[in-house]
């Protein structure tokens, strides 16, 4: 959904930007292992470098990171590429990933979790904005449906063949497809809301918090826990009130982080990117360009 986002509106990639997704993850690394150190507990060296070099739990951040860096390059190809041009590169595109990415599994694409399929998921949701007008006429009730029958498919299929058909992979057919019309539902609705805003612009956080390489592990034996102990529908009543409080934890904490950037962007990074471009000018100049 986040990527689709992305392709629908489209990545318009700057220094700034790019340096504001770093400070946001780096932010909550430092802060916890600050926080883990004053409580005492151990901290290794691996757990400290994990969250500097982007290990396996933010795997999402160096591949949006990547798309954010090619975003021109693909820009460049959506206005300039004729809507034949442009079928063509996504059906070749998605039958290889649902080939190689899906039903084999190889590690170009590793089940989606990688920039290729950002990319992927870049052009299509671009594609369905300037071309797809008989999706994008489809009513919010249909989309939902089709949301609905895309997601119960996969499971359906386990129940009669036992065959798991990698369900939660995002390079599954049943994952995009059933992601492209919840974004689609919610396109034609017409919601201006302040404090969804609000919200939406730290749910980021909860993402790199409770995936933390400190906050992780902690998180797991919670739910464990918390199953063992109460299981059955109490567990899905406490899971759903953790999720709420959780996030609007996080959504609290990141508005300190967007304080902190803002301050930074106004004593330092703004003088320094000046600084930087002009650098950067001089240095085309001698180059030639």
């Amino acid at each position: 959904m986040f990527v689709l986002i992305s392709g629908w509106f489209g990545i318009r990639p700057n220094v700034r930007g790019g340096l504001s997704l770093l400070f946001q993850v780096f932010f909550y690394h430092i802060l916890f292992i600050v926080l883990f150190l004053c409580i005492g507990e151990t901290v290794s060296l691996t757990q400290i470098l994990e969250g500097f070099y982007f290990g396996k739990p933010y795997w999402f951040v160096i591949s949006y990171l990547i798309l954010y860096a090619l975003s021109p390059v693909l820009n460049a190809f959506i206005e300039s590429s004729t809507p034949r041009i442009y079928a063509s590169v996504l059906i070749a595109f998605f039958l290889m990933e649902f080939i190689y990415g899906w039903i084999t599994n190889l590690a170009a694409f590793n089940s989606g979790y990688t920039t290729i399929s950002f990319i992927g998921l870049y052009l299509l949701a671009q594609f369905v904005r300037r071309y797809s007008c008989k999706l994008l006429s489809l009513s919010a009730y249909k989309c939902f449906l089709l949301y609905i029958l895309f997601s119960i498919l996969p499971v359906g299929i386990f129940f009669l063949t036992g065959h798991r058909c990698n369900m939660i992979a995002y390079s599954s057919p049943f994952v995009i497809l059933s992601s492209l019309f919840f974004f689609l539902a919610f396109n034609q609705m017409r919601i201006s809301s302040k404090v969804i805003n609000y919200l939406a612009c730290s749910s980021l956080s909860i993402y790199l918090i409770h995936l933390h390489p400190l906050i992780y592990k902690h998180f797991i034996n919670l739910m464990r826990t918390t199953y063992e102990v109460l299981g059955g529908c109490l567990y899905v009543i406490f899971v759903l009130m953790f999720a709420v409080c959780f996030g609007m934890f996080c959504v609290l904490l990141d508005k300190a982080r967007i304080l902190s950037w803002n301050y930074l962007c106004s004593h330092i990074v703004n003088k320094v990117l000046l600084r930087f471009n002009k650098l950067i000018d001089r240095l085309y100049s001698c180059l030639g360009f």
